[in-house]
């Protein structure tokens, strides 16, 4: 397939979709052309679309390419779609989800040795938000879960993958019993300062409370959580 007619078939599916477009995936069923050659066009639309200085971009997030609206314009969807303000995360969840997304797989216990106070009703918030999953269960006493980020996770915050995740300097106290507070403090600060780059509302929305009785197991698992 020539390149022109690559780039406006991609155009097309961009505009349809309704989440981010592998390169892998449009090469499977478009079967005529490569995934080399995909990823190719995909680069010259990026570059066409950027010289055309328009209000949308094109940009490869969670492994995959998405059309986007541009920062500074960011406010007008908002107020057209005020749903989205909606999916911002409290300090507290950013705070926990850090930790996750860094120190994946990790067990809830891991995460409230590290934060230093109990967390289970933030787990649940970030489980029904589809911000992590369950992997599996720990080989230690009990089989405790194990969660990390999901593809929803990528998305939310702009990410193409995990290896894009801000690199901060005290990451490495993650190896220890108890990361820093400046440690806490910076990976809420990059997390937030994605979900404003990505348009989210700029006011923080409060974690509602989940009693520990109402607390029911994501689809994932099959049985609640023990032993943590």
């Amino acid at each position: 397939m020539e390149i022109d007619k690559l780039k406006k078939t991609l155009e097309s599916l961009l505009f349809v979709s309704d989440s981010p477009l592998p390169s892998k995936k449009v090469a499977s069923f478009l079967k005529e052309v490569s995934v080399e050659e995909v990823d190719q066009a995909f680069a010259a639309l990026k570059d066409e679309i950027n010289n055309l200085d328009r209000s949308f971009q094109l940009v490869q997030v969670a492994e995959g390419h998405q059309l986007v609206t541009r920062p500074e314009y960011h406010r007008y969807a908002k107020e057209l779609y005020k749903v989205i303000s909606k999916t911002r995360l409290s300090k507290a969840s950013l705070e926990a989800l850090a930790i996750i997304a860094y120190k994946q797989p990790v067990t809830r216990a891991e995460v409230e040795a590290i934060r230093g106070v109990e967390v289970s009703n933030l787990v649940q918030s970030l489980l029904e938000k589809r911000m992590i999953r369950i992997l599996g269960r720990a080989e230690t006493p009990g089989r405790p879960l194990l969660y990390g980020t999901t593809t929803e996770f990528l998305i939310h915050f702009g990410l193409k993958d995990l290896a894009d995740l801000p690199k901060v300097s005290e990451i490495q106290e993650l190896a220890g019993d108890r990361p820093s507070p400046e440690f806490l403090k910076e990976m809420e600060g990059e997390l937030r300062r994605r979900e404003t780059k990505m348009g989210l509302a700029p006011a923080e929305q409060a974690e509602t409370p989940v009693a520990e009785a109402e607390l029911v197991p994501p689809p994932e698992a099959s049985n609640p959580e023990q032993a943590q």
